[in-house]
């Protein structure tokens, strides 16, 4: 055996060992191992968790899907503004398919690199109606860290008692925020020292505390008043998770 012809030999060794790996790889995010072709199911343990999405113009929202069944997201785009949607989900055929209300259904699934999101609005859900194609795509990622305290649909009382003087607030994972009163109502939010500082871009500052017993208390600054001074406004608040 001369040398040219045990070097294509190694070549080839080489060339088969490269397709092999490839291969185990792919089917290691597979049901069956080798030779397997659907992805592993979500499990609704991996399900329960809040997931950043984004609608169909690429804009970041959240999703907060519960034990329960429930869904609340940040998506205030729609009629009820800050107040978000609300919904339910399920698993279905390793899925993740949640129905809101208004009609829109958001399916995540699980892919290669982690998982992805489709969109259908009302009447293009898959299988269903004239198309079952997503009006949008993108990736589906878990919320992690201090942000899962804080990210969703806050009530926060408001100084006169009854529903009507609530304020909602919503707060997505990318630091936006939204409140349902006042004209100007959009404004940013970060966590110091545990604690989620609300900026409205109309003056007003708010703060959302976790308290030791596992409940939120919020504190209000009019425009012009400084944090380190009597708040205007407190009072318990609650996250929405229905």
């Amino acid at each position: 055996m001369n040398d040219s012809f045990t070097i294509q030999i190694s070549r080839s060794a080489s060339i088969m060992m490269g397709v092999a790996i490839l291969i185990c790889l792919a089917a290691c995010d597979s049901v069956g191992g080798i030779g397997g072709s659907k992805r592993a199911p979500i499990t609704r343990a991996e399900a329960v968790a809040t997931w950043s999405l984004t609608d169909s113009e690429n804009e970041l929202f959240n999703v907060i899907l519960s034990a329960d069944g429930s869904a609340v997201d940040t998506w205030w785009k729609g009629d009820d503004g800050a107040k978000g949607e609300r919904g339910r989900w399920e698993l279905v055929d390793g899925t993740i398919d949640i129905r809101f209300n208004s009609g829109w259904r958001d399916v995540i699934s699980r892919s290669s690199l982690g998982y992805d999101k489709h969109g259908y609005p009302p009447g293009l859900a898959p299988g269903a109606g004239p198309s079952k194609d997503p009006i949008n795509s993108g990736d589906a990622v878990k919320v992690s860290g201090d942000d899962l305290r804080f990210v969703g649909i806050w009530i926060i009382p408001g100084a006169l008692a009854g529903p009507k003087y609530e304020l909602y607030a919503a707060l997505r994972s990318d630091g936006m925020a939204m409140k349902s009163i006042d004209a100007i109502n959009q404004g940013t939010w970060q966590i110091e020292s545990g604690v989620a500082h609300l900026y409205w871009a109309d003056g007003w500052n708010t703060t959302i505390e976790p308290m030791d017993d596992g409940t939120f208390f919020a504190k209000s600054w009019k425009p012009g008043a400084a944090m380190s001074e009597m708040p205007t406004g407190s009072n318990g608040v609650r996250r929405v998770m229905k």
